[in-house]
């Protein structure tokens, strides 16, 4: 059998095994998708690494099974690991520009919840140059970080072309506006954006507590001069009086559990940046993530049941993440003295378990 033939059944071969393993492939793709919009990352990841350990999958395949494992990885606390997923996920050109986008947006949010603000600029800007439906998220964030710079030009900049754009969620950008309007000490405009901010989410808990110690909102007109024009309508409402708070400041403004779906578009990070919240004493384990606050209160009481008292005198300590484009979800924790015994025994039991990283 000559040469040329021989290649050429091996490259039939190889493309029949692809072919064989895209099914199956598509099915962990599906489910590690799944897993996520429920908020259960372990069983994502668990899929994900079936999924790549099982063979021949196509480059597309690859990135997006890359993808979904790093948005499981961020969601366990695993930075270093999802870091290192999302930089695989966008190597070569496999991802749509859709997709690429969203990977960039997640490694850009990671890399600037770790204070590697100039990686993250790089990440966010090179999703806005995308041009997709993400491109308003990737400016509001990059917005966010120019003003922690004290680079309030660029970030005012970013925060109309966000606003330009037509986003679904304005009120995170005209927050950033009134921050760099009290800034800028221009008392009535930040009270005019505060209000605008309002106007389109009434339960912005932050905004309502700025306007609220500005003297709340003006009347008639408050001129952004060539750019924007804001009047609060007098019917609008507007909470004055910022609900109380359990001490611990929550950066999505929505009182309820956000439950959408990644497919229902990018959410944009608040344009607050909250000072890191005081770490506990003892170390960490986290048992799993939810999309509810409630669904995470369930899964300790599960957890405690199936401990064989392990986590007997143990309490849970429930932390939310907000990823763009996923929404909201409900990490479930408790600290403890000996991390690697604990994790040890819950994972004899059938609980998932691992040491928390931030």
């Amino acid at each position: 059998m000559g040469k040329a033939v021989c290649l050429g059944l091996i490259f039939l071969a190889a493309l029949a095994s692809v072919a064989h393993a895209a099914p199956a492939t598509d099915a962990h793709l599906s489910g590690a998708q799944a897993a996520l919009d429920v908020g259960d990352a372990a069983q994502a990841k668990r899929l994900v690494d079936t999924a790549l350990g099982e063979g021949a999958v196509t480059p597309l395949q690859r990135s997006r099974l890359l993808h979904n494992r790093g948005v499981a990885q961020q969601l366990l606390g695993a930075h270093q690991e999802a870091l290192a997923d999302f930089t695989a996920a966008l190597q070569g050109s496999a991802l749509p520009a859709e997709e690429r986008a969203q990977a960039l947006l997640q490694r850009g949010f990671l890399l600037d919840s770790l204070q590697r603000l100039d990686e993250a600029t790089k990440d966010y800007s090179a999703a806005a140059a995308l041009k997709t439906t993400s491109a308003a998220t990737a400016l509001n964030n990059r917005a966010n970080i120019y003003r922690r710079q004290n680079r309030l030009v660029e970030a005012r900049r970013d925060y109309l072309a966000a606003l330009g754009i037509g986003n679904a969620r304005p009120q995170f950008s005209y927050y950033g506006l009134g921050q760099i309007a009290e800034a800028r000490h221009d008392k009535e405009a930040a009270r005019g954006f505060y209000a605008k901010a309002i106007e389109a989410d009434p339960g912005y808990r932050l905004a309502a507590e700025r306007l609220a110690e500005l003297g709340g909102p003006s009347e008639g007109v408050i001129a952004d001069p060539g750019v924007v024009k804001l009047r609060l309508p007098r019917s609008a409402a507007v909470v004055l009086k910022p609900p109380p708070t359990t001490g611990q400041i929550v950066l999505r403004p929505s009182p309820k559990p956000v439950t959408r779906k990644a497919a229902s578009g990018p959410g944009l990070r608040p344009a607050l940046d909250a000072a890191a919240a005081a770490k506990p004493a003892r170390q960490e384990v986290q048992l799993g993530a939810w999309r509810s606050e409630a669904e995470a209160q369930t899964g300790w009481r599960r957890a405690v049941a199936r401990s064989a008292g392990a986590l007997d005198g143990l309490a849970p300590h429930i932390v939310t993440a907000d990823l763009p484009g996923k929404g909201r979800f409900y990490r479930l924790r408790t600290a403890t003295s000996d991390p690697s015994g604990l994790c040890a025994s819950l994972q004899a039991a059938g609980q998932d378990c691992l040491r928390a990283r931030d």
